[in-house]
Order: structure tokens, then C-alpha cells, then sequence
């Protein structure tokens, strides 16, 4: 559970780590159909799944034990980026998935069985990652820059009232702030007022409305090394702002997890080397994030990461996380891909599993420890390859130790072997991907 996790500056407020008990845990395959998704819950615990075949929307959800689903609209295109999707519980329940274009050309948000337009870009001009909350009357809201060829900026707050007409407000104007990339910006709701946190080159800012009806920004974080890049998350946790994104370096291919805080003490941490995915939590912000090994080029195999940051917790899971959110009663559910497909996991709270697997000898046997994990039970050794699904090499038992073997493998470099575990008691599937060091020991 522990990992190798780096920090930039850390500050932390004491918190409860008790969690509560919730439902019994569930393992289930959402839909075969698509590899991507967003995934919620609502406020009495039914998941929700959205993805995309071709240019339609659907959603699924899961009432009463097995999972349905709805085509919930077309979308203006099919090279999409599901990019959010909320539960409204007043004055009845409503989904909300926003959508947009990979390009930067449009941004769609689907409410219930209709999907509008919340904008189109002009000539010149593209958005940057938008995102997605709900307001204090549980309604969508929906934030976005748009940049132009001259690089200034400006960041737009969407809004809806008892109808479904929508109200675009103005929170940046005169270009500011100039970025080299498209602003990523996140809603999220503060003290009953929404804020938006606006990620640019070098820099993220948290705008807040003022009581004169206009808006003024507090500088979340500052680097002249790398840039924010792709979505941004925001959650308002015990009277601090959390926010966390992607930030790249200056050499190609050095990406980490960057989590900030707003309070007293505000602090920056780095928490891994990947992309992130999600930000959630309880009494404590966990984040969701992907690393990735690159077998060829354009063929990365991913793990997905669930880190309890700032500290010194974080779980590896064998496919990509697409989703991960915190219920209200402190259930834990992730969406993973695996396999060409979806699937759904619900557990009170994340086992304190930890895998570690040494390199294959050159007599073919490989060897390595589950920890906290349940003698008897497997551990399933895949040989990652590229251009092809992966193989499942071999299936092992778990020692009283937590020790496994395998023989029979191949000692050549351009081999690599991925030791899965699947945990009886919830069902989740965790890791050891050789080059991810988060979520393994030794």
C-alpha cells in the first residue's frame, strides 16, 4: 500500500482516518462495448457509467442489483472526450455527462435525455479541458476557457436555472491570463458559491465570486518547470480547496500528479509519476491516476493508482482507472479497463494490498509476495505485448507467506510481466507492473 511517492512541499492538517462501513463489496463488467468512461454515484449509492459508441451517448446504471442502460443522445462528433458526469437529486434525479470534442471545437453537455450546446469555438480559437460540478440547487455547472492564436485566454462559468436555458458568465476578460496551452478549469462548489480553478502554463489560479458581482483569483500554485496540462479536479474537503491535475516536465514524457491545497498552510505535492483522473474523498482528498510502461511506440500498457494524498497511501491496480469516487457513506468504487471493457468496483474501503515481484532469472521462474493477501488464492502472471491483448502466462497460488512462483517464463529483456491479484473479499484486481513503483515494495 505504501509507496514511493515524492513531494514538492507538504503540509498537512490532522485528519480522521476511520472510514465507514458501506455496502458490501461487488465486482461486475459494466458493458463490453466501449474501453473509456466517466463514472458517479448518487447520493443513495447507485453507480452511474457513461460512454460513447460511435457518436451516441449512453449511460448506465445499476438500481437494483444489475446494470441498465439508455442512449442518452448523439453527440456533434465521434472523436470524443467524455469529460464529467454529476447527480442532480433535486427536485428529482437528473444525470448530467459533459462532452467534448478532442479538438477543442465544441463542448456538449447531455442533461437527462437531451444534449445541448454549451459552445463552439470560433474560427482561430480553441477550448481547453472543461469540467463539471452541480450547484448548490443541485443543478449542472459547466466551466471552460477558450484560447485564441494570440495565446490570451478567457474563462467562461455556464450555468442553468429551473429550465434548461443556459447562462454564460464572463470570470476572465482582456485575454488574461496569456497561456501557451488551452486553460484547463474545474467548478467546484464552495461554502454554497461555485469557484472555478483555472490550470495554464505554469500556473493555477482559484477564482472566486465577489460581492460586487465580479470575480477575483488566489494563486493556487506557481512553477517555471513544466505546465499543467489536460483536466483538472477540485473538491472542497473539511474548509480547504483541493485540487489536483497533470503537470508536465521539461523533457518529453516526464508527467506527474500535482495535488494543492488552499488552506492556512498551502502546499504543493507531487505524488506520482503519471496522468491523473480523478479527485475525490471523504474526510481526506484521494486521488485517481494512471502510469504507464511503453512495450513500442504508441503502445503504452497502463496502471491505474489510487493515492490517499498528501500521504504515504497509494494502491496499484492492474488495467487503466477510467473512474474513482468516494460515496457519501465512505464507499469506495472504481471504474477500470480491462480487457476491452468496463468494469465496475464497490467496496466499503481499498485493502491494504501490496505486490512486489522480482525480474525473471535466467532459468524462466520469476518469484515475488502478496502482502495482506489470502494463502490459497491466485496470482495470474500476463505477459504484456504489443499490438495484441495480452497473454496470461501463468496461475499461481499464494503461499501461507504471501509467496509466489512461476517457472516456465521467458528471461529475454523485451518480455515483461505484469502479477495480478484479485482480492476475495472485494473483488479488485491489483498489480505489479515492472517500471510503476507506486503500490509495490521491495
Amino acid at each position: 500500500m505504501h509507496g514511493n511517492l515524492r513531494y514538492v512541499k507538504s503540509a498537512w492538517i490532522g485528519l480522521a482516518a476511520a472510514l465507514a462501513l458501506a455496502s458490501p463489496a461487488e465486482a461486475e463488467v459494466v458493458t463490453t462495448r466501449a474501453d473509456r468512461g466517466v463514472l458517479a454515484v448518487a447520493a443513495d449509492g447507485t453507480p452511474y457509467v457513461a460512454y460513447t459508441v460511435g457518436r451516441d451517448l449512453r449511460v448506465a446504471l445499476r438500481p437494483r442489483g444489475r446494470w441498465v442502460e439508455y442512449r442518452a443522445g448523439r453527440l456533434p462528433g465521434a472523436d470524443v472526450t467524455l469529460a464529467g458526469i454529476k447527480v442532480g437529486e433535486r427536485p428529482h434525479r437528473v444525470i448530467s455527462v459533459l462532452a467534448e470534442d478532442r479538438q477543442g471545437r465544441w463542448i456538449s453537455l447531455a442533461r437527462g435525455s437531451r444534449i445541448v450546446s454549451i459552445a463552439r469555438v470560433a474560427p482561430g480559437s480553441h477550448f481547453g479541458p472543461a469540467g463539471l460540478t452541480v450547484d448548490a440547487g443541485d443543478r449542472p455547472a459547466v466551466a471552460y476557457a477558450v484560447q485564441r492564436a494570440s495565446g490570451q485566454t478567457f474563462l467562461r462559468l455556464v450555468t442553468f436555472d429551473r429550465g434548461i436555458k443556459a447562462r454564460t458568465r464572463a470570470i476572465t476578460q482582456k485575454g488574461f491570463p496569456t497561456s501557451a496551452l488551452a486553460p484547463g478549469a474545474a467548478p467546484v462548489l464552495v461554502r454554497g458559491q461555485l469557484h472555478v480553478v483555472e490550470t495554464y502554463t505554469s500556473a493555477a489560479i482559484d477564482w472566486g465570486p465577489t460581492s460586487g458581482g465580479g470575480w477575483e483569483g488566489q494563486y493556487l500554485f506557481a512553477s517555471t518547470l513544466g505546465s499543467p496540462q489536460g483536466h483538472a479536479g477540485a473538491t472542497f474537503i473539511s474548509s480547504t480547496l483541493w485540487s489536483a491535475w497533470t503537470q508536465t516536465g521539461p523533457e518529453p514524457g516526464d508527467s506527474s500528479v500535482l495535488l494543492t491545497s488552499s488552506s492556512d498552510t498551502q502546499a504543493t505535492s507531487t505524488l506520482t509519476h503519471g496522468i491523473f483522473v480523478s479527485l475525490t474523498g471523504g474526510v481526506a482528498p484521494e486521488v485517481g491516476a494512471n502510469d504507464w510502461v511503453n512495450l513500442a511506440d504508441d503502445w503504452p500498457v497502463y496502471a491505474g493508482l489510487v493515492i490517499q494524498g498528501p500521504l504515504n497511501a497509494a494502491w496499484q491496480l492492474d488495467g487503466r482507472l477510467e473512474g474513482f469516487v468516494v460515496g457519501r457513506k465512505g464507499s469506495h468504487h472504481l471504474l477500470l479497463s480491462r480487457e476491452g471493457a468496463l468494469e465496475w468496483f464497490r467496496a466499503p474501503s481499498l485493502p491494504a494490498i501490496e505486490i512486489w515481484q522480482g525480474p525473471v532469472d535466467a532459468s524462466g521462474r520469476i518469484s515475488g509476495r502478496v502482502i495482506n493477501g489470502s494463502s490459497g488464492e491466485a496470482v495470474e502472471i500476463y505477459r504484456e505485448v504489443p499490438d495484441a491483448p495480452r497473454e496470461l502466462v501463468a496461475r499461481v497460488p499464494v503461499g501461507t507467506d504471501g509467496s509466489f512462483e512461476a517457472d516456465g517464463l521467458s528471461s529475454d529483456l523485451d518480455n515483461l510481466y505484469r502479477a495480478v491479484y484479485v482480492e476475495p473479499k472485494t473483488g479488485i484486481p491489483f498489480g505489479s507492473l515492472p517500471g510503476v513503483p507506486v503500490g509495490v515494495t521491495g
